[in-house]
């Protein structure tokens, strides 16, 4: 029932591939109820109350739960009892949650025995007193691995991850094709790197979207993202847009790893990013190395992450002005005579990296969301009084 459509082979998009990447973390959830199915149909399932619960840590038997604590491990059974499954969490969410659980570091960090993930959070008084309002807390992650396996393809259309990290064909309209009739295995790679975490205090990100011109500015953004999707066919139930506080934080990210890249050496192709924005978890950003090589594994992007507030003020200098300015900063979402529907202030003199290195693509990118621009619209997160 489909028409056919002509594709010169060699056309750029005649292949793109589908790839899914999870970063291995630990999960205490799922490290939680492996631990307790080890002892409720014996001990557990009898306990009344907290307090009887408090009671059988005590005993050695139950070390493993010890680090969980009493009121994570009543929560367990009380929902096991009442028969209640708990909620599914996506990669993300797992990935921010361990991130932001990160132990802080007390000086010099005897290496880690798990050669999977490592890493310990700066201590609060070492921020500089300028961005102690706006960061929730930094974390230097000295080990890291990195999974990405390759799970199809589509032709026509490159498909995007969503906000949760997750890939939905639907998205684009193009159906993704399988790498077998009957696929048991998918190949795969793995990156054991470092990295840097970031996240900004949540009531501030709150804060800020609840102010006219940031609205605005989304409403703006929002609307060429609806032109895009009607181009391209997608129904509107199908439309999911990712809202400023992701496309503020994405922006950001490409900015410092610009800033990244000039001021310590690395190519900028060798740093991946991974955007978190959850508003009942958290805001953040992980800058990693993202290739096989030797590059990122000295201990390079943990250094960035000592002096990251250096980092920040160069990335929010760069991002006043582009070299296409004004022309770049007037740029209208739903203008139908350029066909950006998905940028903002952004263009290949300011915000468009690699893209092997950003995570959507090099789209949903808004300089104006992160800093003042020539444009002046207001809509900035990061005051000018900071540089």
């Amino acid at each position: 029932p489909e028409y056919n459509r002509l594709l010169v082979r060699s056309a750029s998009n005649a292949y793109f591939s589908q790839i899914l990447s999870v970063i291995s973390m630990p999960d205490k959830d799922a490290e939680l109820k492996k631990a307790v199915d080890r002892f409720f149909l014996e001990d557990l399932q009898f306990a009344e109350d907290i307090s009887d619960i408090k009671k059988e840590l005590k005993k050695p038997k139950f070390a493993d739960l010890v680090e969980f604590g009493p009121e994570a491990v009543w929560a367990e059974i009380q929902r096991r009892k009442a028969d209640q499954q708990a909620p599914e969490k996506s990669i993300k969410q797992v990935e921010l949650e361990a991130l932001l659980s990160c132990p802080e570091e007390k000086g010099k960090e005897a290496p880690s025995d798990d050669k999977i993930f490592q890493g310990y959070a700066r201590r609060p008084s070492s921020l500089a007193p300028q961005w102690q309002n706006l960061i929730d807390q930094i974390v230097l992650v000295h080990r890291l691995r990195e999974v990405v396996a390759l799970i199809g393809f589509t032709r026509f259309e490159a498909a995007m991850p969503n906000i949760e990290g997750e890939i939905d064909d639907l998205e684009i309209g193009v159906r993704r094709a399988t790498l077998d009739f009957e696929p048991k295995w998918v190949p795969a790679i793995e990156n054991l790197g470092e990295g840097v975490f970031i996240s900004f205090k949540s009531d501030l990100i709150k804060t800020w979207l609840n102010r006219p011109a940031v609205q605005a500015r989304e409403k703006a953004l929002e609307q060429g993202y609806r032109r895009w999707a009607e181009n391209r066919g997608i129904p509107g139930d199908r439309m999911k847009f990712p809202g400023a506080a992701y496309i503020m934080l994405h922006s950001l990210s490409h900015l410092l790893i610009t800033s990244v890249s000039l001021e310590c050496g690395y190519a900028s192709s060798a740093i991946r990013e991974r955007i978190y924005a959850f508003p009942d978890i958290g805001y953040g950003i992980l800058l990693h190395t993202g290739t096989s090589g030797s590059e990122g594994t000295l201990g390079g992007l943990v250094e960035v992450g000592r002096r990251l507030e250096y980092h920040l003020s160069k990335a929010l200098e760069r991002g006043r002005l582009c070299s296409n300015d004004p022309v770049c900063a007037q740029h209208k979402p739903d203008s139908p005579q350029e066909d950006r529907f998905l940028h903002g202030a952004a263009c290949h003199g300011c915000l468009l990296i690699a893209e092997t290195s950003c995570e959507r693509r090099n789209e949903m990118l808004d300089r104006a969301l992160v800093t003042s621009t020539v444009e002046g619209l207001g809509a900035e997160f990061f005051p000018d009084g900071l540089l």
